[in-house]
């Protein structure tokens, strides 16, 4: 599936530049490219998009409320992944759903959550790394709120990596420089038994 970003300067804003324009403009459609493609690899329906790990994923777990998650259902979803996957697995969840886990408690009066004492280490629910991604769905109705597994089975297919164009004459009669950056990828989970999601009532 094709990414592009397109975006225009003056020609007098690149002749009478103190700072690399260029070099910045590079960098801004690098990271529009990577939200719209790391949206899809996300959450994407594999409809005219990938093939999102949200929507691969299998079910391991259905809360019975639509908008509780209990530490029980944590545990389930941790135990609905089989143990060879669970060895290499990781969370993925929102910062809103993260923020309900992270009080959590055992009936010991402990927290499942343990935050990392060392920097550049993740936390870790359960023993296993936590990541957060702001495309996953927030606690709600029927919503695809977390996921635990083994994420080195979400394949990623870049094709020849980000091609960047040059055109003084797309805005010729503006004086403008048209600059434009695609990129061309693919995504989809190839083993459904890796990674297992929680879906709310």
């Amino acid at each position: 599936f094709k990414y592009a970003y397109l975006t225009q300067e003056s020609s007098e804003l690149l002749a009478d530049e103190g700072v690399d324009i260029e070099g910045f403009l590079a960098n801004d459609g690098g990271r529009a490219l990577g939200n719209g493609a790391g949206t899809d690899f996300a959450v994407g329906n594999g409809s005219s998009k990938p093939n999102g790990l949200m929507n691969a994923s299998g079910t391991g777990v259905t809360c019975a409320s639509a908008t509780v998650i209990t530490p029980d259902e944590v545990i389930d979803l941790y135990h609905s992944v089989t143990s060879p996957y669970r060895i290499n697995g990781a969370w993925i969840m929102n910062d809103a759903t993260l923020k309900e886990v992270r009080q959590f408690k055992d009936s010991t009066n402990q927290y499942l959550w343990q935050p990392s004492l060392q920097q550049g280490n993740p936390d870790i629910l359960l023993g296993s790394p936590v990541a957060t991604d702001p495309n996953i769905e927030t606690i709600a109705t029927a919503k695809k709120v977390m996921a635990f597994g083994d994420m080195s089975k979400y394949f990623i297919r870049e094709v020849q990596g980000i091609q960047v164009d040059r055109s003084v004459d797309f805005a010729f009669a503006n004086d403008l420089v048209t600059f434009r950056f695609i990129y061309r990828a693919d995504g989809d989970l190839m083993d459904t038994n890796a990674v297992k999601r929680m879906v709310m009532a």
